[in-house]
């Protein structure tokens, strides 16, 4: 990332905007009403199959650890290592240059910037990463898939946030037999899109509990 892009980040809107562009991802993650709620579009019993197997898929995901490749809206590319143990575990940790670490602790999602030994405490309850560490996973009123694609052993399904239109939309990408998270692509309130392809991920591992653990710097900031 450009001398430019982590001086801006520097700011706590750029921070936050940061978040939603690096977390968004989860937005698809919620606890809410039965699948495939009335407000989607018409699904056909074949679709709602496959969508009602993407679900499940979702809820029985314990852990998973992999390698990912970012590519950013400014065209830089980023990569690191993604851990989620659910209920309630996430981090996302970027290697350098990018100095950034995304981890839940709690009640908060903890934004942290190493290389200027900053952290940005925001309630997870208001972000996107909140959807990942629920229980229940459900398409529903809340979560709308707004387009389901299949084809060649892949899915695609594009989901919004109905309560959340900062959020953006989520592209997510699966292959299929066996069914698995492999890509998602983010498109921001401003049209903005981000990129991101899972490289070898491993589903069902055993994760230290110190992934999941933070003591660094008190928040600049806390909302």
């Amino acid at each position: 990332m450009s001398g430019n892009a982590k001086f801006s980040l520097a700011t706590t809107a750029v921070r936050t905007n940061a978040l939603h562009r690096y977390l968004a991802v989860f937005v698809f993650l919620v606890a809410g009403a039965p699948a495939i709620a009335a407000n989607m579009p018409p699904f056909d019993p074949s679709q709602r199959a496959d969508l009602a197997r993407i679900e499940t898929y979702l809820n029985e995901l314990g852990t998973m650890q992999s390698r990912f490749v970012q590519a950013n809206p400014d065209g830089s590319h980023s990569e690191g290592t993604m851990y989620l143990q659910r209920p309630g575990q996430l981090r996302f940790e970027y290697d350098p240059p990018d100095p950034y670490l995304i981890i839940t602790k709690g009640k908060w999602l903890v934004y942290v910037d190493k290389e200027l030994d900053e952290a940005t405490y925001v309630p997870v309850e208001r972000t996107p990463a909140y959807f990942i560490v629920k229980n229940n996973i459900r398409f529903g009123e809340k979560i709308r898939v707004t387009s389901f694609r299949r084809g060649n052993s892949v899915f695609r399904v594009e989901v919004e946030q109905k309560d959340q239109p900062d959020a953006g939309r989520v592209m997510l990408i699966f292959t299929d037999a066996p069914l698995q998270l492999r890509k998602w692509q983010v498109i921001d309130a401003q049209g903005s899109l981000t990129d991101t392809t899972l490289i070898n991920p491993n589903f069902d591992v055993p994760l230290r509990d110190a992934l999941f653990e933070y003591d660094g710097p008190a928040p600049s900031n806390s909302n």
